[in-house]
């Protein structure tokens, strides 16, 4: 499974999109609704175009279509529109906490890359 970037939603739920290398998402599912049980959250595959939503009840499995309403989640691009209020302000927060707690003088840029890969960066808010 790859890094995620969580981002709360305005319908009181959790976003993340997903580019496993395999079709990994539903071996995970009970992980994420035994760990998260208590909120709802929505994990989207934009590599096969799926996801899994929970409503604190059931799991569904859910498509988007580009042209729907939520068409930009195929992109695994969240419309700010859609995001919490302080889901920018809990962004920049993390931010800044990454780069607070970097060592400069021990910055390893290869062991970066080889522990988390170039690829996964961009579902990362702190790489954003």
């Amino acid at each position: 499974m790859t890094q995620r970037k969580i981002i709360h939603i305005d319908m009181d739920a959790f976003f993340a999109a997903v580019e496993p290398e395999k079709n990994a998402l539903p071996l995970a599912i009970d992980h994420f609704k035994d760990r998260f049980a208590d909120q709802p959250w929505l994990i989207y595959d934009i590599k096969r175009a799926y996801g899994f939503y929970y409503d604190l009840k059931e799991v569904r499995q859910v498509t988007f279509e580009e042209g729907s309403r939520e068409g930009h989640l195929v992109t695994g691009m969240l419309d700010e529109s859609l995001m919490d209020k302080d889901e920018k302000l809990f962004q920049q927060l993390w931010k800044t906490y990454f780069k607070a707690i970097c060592i400069k003088e021990r910055l390893n840029p290869r062991k970066h890359k080889q522990d988390m890969p170039v690829r996964y960066w961009k579902h990362m808010t702190e790489k954003q």
